[in-house]
């Protein structure tokens, strides 16, 4: 579609009635969706919509991810998806097929089932919100999209935060559609008790009919008992009620703020003008600390953007993806988990073993270093003479890596502390600096003994992994400024 259609947008895409068809004899594989209206002349580009979309398939960390690619324009976008979606079963709502047709025709739109939704696999657990993060890297790889904008909405803003910032060139421009930075929990809007009766609700009431839980506001009205089934249906068909709980848990702890200074690709922050809970209260974070942030609302209350007036929010978007383009970002800065490790007591082993053997000992200690952190698939930017630094992309690999560390250091009669932090740093030839650098040396000075300190935003990436966090409280760090919650990082048993 040009560009110069945008704005038919505004015109209501469903003024005449829309049939949709199934078609299952075109491949066993997949679903195709024909969408098409009786009477529409042909220059009717608004009104003729047809879109094949299949369904397909790629892995995430052994894990299959259902995908679908709509339009095929000359722009790439990333849907990102809330806490819970459906790929199939969404396409039974006209509503979402207004919103998916309206962005599409302007570019080509990927959107997916995240791990543990709808079409794609199950999960045992919940998630770290990193690995979720991967989930976009997985179709953005298989669709071949080497940068994208990525539009997300909910529970997905927050993601697709978390991913333009370990992955500045591959994403272009986001627009947040009623995101968050600050889960429930972390901005009070509920308490550790009313979680507790959230979660139990989720457990019992998932996809029964006129059962509350926190999601009910989405739905329909009570009084509308076949689009109360519908509800009902989507809500079996999305997530389990015990996944559901989960990831309801993790989204309610999400807390990004530490790391929205660090995005600096042009942001649409939008949402209803009425909406609650994730409306003006939650925007404020994005605007706040975003360097580079529009800010939008569109009339009425819907959290949902294919409810309501499905054609201005949609209109607002491709005009905000469609505008002048800006010149192609090229950072020195990315967001890193920064590892530091220290030996305890050197000064002293080196005195009671002699110089030489001191020198043997170290060279045996860089090779271990060098070897664990390849192993997780860290980089090792230098040795501190008696310690190591390094970074990853991942902070579960990071803290992976200072466990390792740990155990194959006192094999060798070698003990040492650690101490890492998830934060923007700057690249710098081979070295790297920043106040991200600076934290977490500063953090691993907390440490005792055989003992890994991970700062809160670490921890909060990492909800949901194989790890303990044991509360060490608030620290000053010396040069740093504010004060900061430190965690004891242990695997967990």
């Amino acid at each position: 579609m040009h560009d110069a259609r945008c704005a038919q947008l505004k015109r209501s895409l469903t003024d005449r009635p829309i049939e949709l068809q199934y078609d299952h004899a075109l491949a066993p594989s997949r679903t195709t969706l024909k969408i098409w209206a009786e009477d529409w002349p042909e220059n009717d580009w608004e009104g003729r919509m047809t879109a094949n979309v299949e369904t397909l398939f790629t892995e995430s960390d052994g894990l299959s991810i259902a995908y679908q690619v709509w339009g095929d324009g000359p722009r790439n976008f990333v849907l990102v998806p809330g806490m819970i979606s459906h790929l199939e079963a969404s396409m039974e709502n006209p509503g979402y097929i207004q919103w998916m047709t309206a962005l599409s025709s302007v570019g080509r739109l990927v959107t997916f089932d995240k791990r543990g939704n709808g079409m794609s696999d199950r999960i045992q657990g919940t998630p770290t919100l990193e690995e979720r993060v991967m989930d976009i890297e997985a179709v953005m790889d298989v669709t071949e999209m080497t940068s994208a904008t990525v539009i997300a909405f909910s529970e997905g803003a927050s993601l697709a935060c978390v991913y333009a910032a370990m992955r500045p060139k591959r994403v272009e421009r986001l627009a947040l559609c009623g995101g968050y930075a600050q889960g429930r929990l972390t901005r009070g809007y509920l308490t550790p008790e009313s979680l507790k009766i959230a979660l139990k609700q989720f457990r019992e009431n998932w996809g029964k009919l006129y059962k509350p839980h926190p999601f009910s506001a989405f739905g329909p009205s009570e009084d509308d008992a076949e689009a109360q089934e519908a509800w009902a249906h989507f809500q079996r068909m999305s997530a389990t009620p015990i996944t559901v709980a989960n990831l309801f848990e993790l989204a309610a702890r999400i807390d990004i703020r530490e790391l929205l200074p660090s995005i600096s690709q042009p942001t649409l922050v939008i949402h209803r003008e009425f909406e609650e809970p994730n409306g003006a209260d939650c925007a404020k974070d994005f605007l706040r600390l975003m360097p580079s942030t529009e800010y939008k609302t569109i009339p009425g209350h819907e959290h949902v953007p294919w409810e309501g007036d499905v054609d201005s929010y949609a209109a607002a978007i491709v005009e905000f993806v469609t505008g002048e383009a800006s010149a192609t970002i090229q950072p020195k800065r990315t967001l890193a988990t920064v590892l530091f490790s220290d030996l305890v007591a050197s000064t002293s082993q080196q005195a009671r073993i002699g110089d030489e053997n001191w020198r043997d000992l170290m060279n045996r200690h860089d090779d271990v270093c060098a070897n664990q952190i390849s192993r997780h698939g860290g980089h090792l930017v230098k040795f501190t003479g008696d310690g190591v630094l390094a970074t990853f992309s991942s902070p579960t690999s990071a803290l992976a890596c200072a466990g390792s560390l740990r155990e194959a250091l006192s094999a060798i009669d070698l003990n040492a502390r650690f101490g890492a932090h998830t934060g923007e740093i700057e690249i710098r030839g081979e070295d790297i600096s920043g106040l991200g650098v600076v934290i977490a040396a500063r953090v691993m000075g907390q440490a005792q003994e055989g003992q890994v300190l991970a700062s809160d935003l670490t921890r909060q990436l990492m909800l949901g992994a194989p790890f303990e966090f044991q509360d060490c409280g608030e620290h000053e760090l010396k040069g740093v400024p504010n004060s900061w919650r430190l965690h004891a990082v242990s695997p967990t048993n």
